[in-house]
This record gives C-alpha cells, sequence and structure tokens, in this order.
C-alpha cells in the first residue's frame, strides 16, 4: 500500500486515506490529522491557500 501524500493546505504528513471510490481504481479520499483538510486524489490542488504557518499555529488539535 502506498503512503498517503502530504496535505496540498499545511504540508503535514500526518494524512490517511479515509475510502476509495466506488468504480475500483477512479479516486482516493484522503485526510489531514494536522488541519483536518479533506481531498480527492482527482482534485486540482494547484488554488490551495497555503497559508503554512498560520495553519500549523490555528489548527484544533484532538490529541492536545
Amino acid at each position: 500500500m502506498k503512503a498517503a501524500p502530504a496535505c496540498p493546505r499545511c504540508d503535514s504528513t500526518k494524512t490517511r486515506k479515509v475510502a476509495d471510490s466506488p468504480i475500483k481504481g477512479k479516486w482516493e479520499l484522503y485526510a489531514c490529522d494536522y488541519c483536518h483538510y479533506v481531498w480527492r486524489s482527482t482534485e486540482d490542488l494547484t488554488g490551495i491557500d497555503k497559508r503554512v504557518e498560520y495553519l500549523r499555529q490555528k489548527a484544533v488539535h484532538v490529541w492536545e
């Protein structure tokens, strides 16, 4: 199984695959455990606002 990609919004590597498409191989759904962003593998992520430091400072962490 391949590793989940880094979060496109906060660059965290604390991400995981949460679902697969109903049609096998069409897309995967990923979630960031750090900033809680969720995205599909087929989305165009080039327009994501990457305020990395702001998001890291303001994210609410359930484990704290």
